[in-house]
């Protein structure tokens, strides 16, 4: 396919897939094989009814409310406020802000950032405060802003991080929200991506924004066999990540990143990196707290996948569980072991099954059997 396309442009076919290359097969991958064309995707998620939906399937789930907060203390106009209350009590449990849409100066990557830690201070609650920022395309004057899938998963795993900080319910700053284990914090929000492929809450996170249709169950079935699509390379591309973070930290006196980060790309993911980068220099997680701790994020997914599999079993929107989830997992933040956590929620030892099936490398009837 790679040489039909070369050829088909008139350049010549060097037989490999190179770093310049490999996003561009993918989207072509989507595009060939499962009939997923992202322009057409992404006129199905409006990011006021994403937004809305969102927000009430957390709420349902986790047990809140939240209130879109009147008179607002923001830093810019496109900011949002809401105040969050538990369901049962009544009870004022925070703050969150949405910083959504792109501006000259404004951190360029999708984040969550905790303002204030939930913790005592004096012998008084001290209530969390927390930021998700991202940069979604802005509506225009003929368009209201549309989402891509991708960034639907990333909604709802920056405002999972959210939550997490929300619920927490630690004594201590030092534990208080995702001060956890550095190879766990990922594992709450990731959890909650899982939802993005799930067809009930597809049916009501979409809406076209010309016709207010929801998605096709077609498209949701393309959606949903893309899932494991590039999985091999992106999984590869994580380990490669990773084992890069743990060398530098790990090896003695200085090291040529020039030469280390290829030689490690090759090795691991297949793909040459040309000799004229180094883009280590651009790998922001290498000085931001998570040094040595990057393999973090695909640890965690093996946590998340597990925690799913109780979802998948009780139904994705059981308020039950849902809180069960909130008060076992998010409240105790890093007072204790993320292990012990585990166990509670789970009902036993975590293991990695879930996650094979997750990427693809076993089938779904391994999980659906028991």
């Amino acid at each position: 396919r790679q040489k039909a396309e070369k050829e088909s442009r008139g350049e010549s076919f060097d037989s490999r897939i190179n770093a310049w290359d490999f996003r561009y097969y993918m989207n072509m991958k989507l595009e060939k094989l499962y009939q997923i064309d992202d322009d057409i995707v992404m006129q199905y998620f409006p990011m006021d009814h994403v937004t809305r939906e969102m927000l009430n399937i957390y709420q349902e789930l986790l047990g809140l409310k939240f209130t879109k907060t009147e008179n607002p203390h923001v830093w810019h106009e496109d900011v949002s406020q809401y105040d969050v209350y538990d369901t049962e009590t009544n009870s004022f449990v925070g703050h969150f802000y949405l910083d959504l849409f792109p501006r000259d100066g404004k951190y360029s990557h999708a984040a969550e950032f905790d303002l204030q830690k939930g913790c005592v201070v004096g012998g008084k609650q001290q209530h969390p405060a927390s930021a998700m920022v991202a940069n979604f395309t802005k509506a225009t004057e003929t368009k209201p802003s549309l989402l891509m899938f991708d960034e639907v998963e990333t909604f709802f795993h920056e405002f999972g991080h959210v939550m997490h900080e929300l619920c927490t319910k630690a004594t201590y700053y030092t534990f208080s929200g995702t001060s956890v284990q550095r190879d766990f914090i990922e594992a709450p929000s990731q959890m909650l991506e899982n939802w993005c492929y799930e067809a009930e809450c597809l049916s009501r996170i979409s809406k076209h924004y010309q016709t207010g249709k929801p998605f096709p169950d077609d498209l949701i079935k393309k959606i949903r066999d893309a899932k494991h699509a590039n999985a091999a390379l992106l999984n590869l591309r994580q380990i490669f990540f990773g084992t890069f973070d743990i060398e530098l930290h790990t090896s003695e006196g200085k090291v040529d990143t020039s030469k280390l980060w290829p030689s490690l790309m090759e090795a691991i993911t297949l793909i040459p990196e040309p000799d004229i980068t180094n883009d280590a220099g651009s790998f922001g997680h290498l000085a931001s707290g998570y040094s040595a701790g990057y393999y973090g994020y695909l640890w965690s997914e093996v946590y998340s996948a597990d925690m799913f599999q109780a979802f998948k079993k009780a139904g994705i929107f059981n308020p039950t569980l849902g809180r069960k989830y909130r008060d076992v997992i998010l409240a105790p933040g890093g007072s204790k072991d993320a292990m012990d956590l585990l166990k509670e929620f789970l009902g036993r030892e975590p293991n990695s099954e879930a996650f094979l099936v997750h990427i693809g490398l076993l089938p779904s009837t391994t999980q659906e059997a028991k």
